[in-house]
């Protein structure tokens, strides 16, 4: 689930952005780099100032969040790296995190969950002489 979301979700965000708000609801939450945005309204509106984009991703892992024993569940974490490139510009490394709830509109299909609350934030990728001993 966590690989067929984030290879849908970079798709859209890459070539269909207007249409990437579907992922959202308006209890939504995105920290873009510190900056808290709620509501899929906004989400969708603050998503749309960017410029193009073209997102590599470079890992990815997922786990479910549990929250009453005995039962399926409800949520997943997803995390992951990689690198996004805007316009002609180089690329930046970014980490970003997703919890994804199951959507009550559809409660009938176990695949359907929308994004709750995203994290993204751009990184520095660690400078090759940090791991060498001299």
């Amino acid at each position: 689930q966590a690989k067929a979301f984030m290879e849908l979700y970079c798709t859209i965000a890459d070539t269909q952005r207007e249409n990437l708000w579907h992922f959202y609801r308006k209890n939504s939450v995105l920290v873009w780099n510190g900056t808290p945005i709620t509501g899929a309204a906004v989400i969708k509106d603050s998503l749309q100032k960017l410029p193009g984009t073209k997102h590599q991703i470079d890992s990815l892992d997922a786990q479910p969040i549990i929250r009453n024993l005995g039962t399926k569940h409800t949520a997943l974490l997803v995390t992951s790296t990689g690198r996004i490139k805007y316009g002609v510009k180089k690329p930046v490394h970014f980490h970003q995190s997703f919890v994804l709830e199951r959507n009550p509109d559809k409660a009938d299909d176990d695949s359907a969950f929308y994004i709750l609350s995203q994290t993204f934030r751009y990184r520095n990728p660690p400078h090759r002489s940090q791991f060498v001993r001299r």
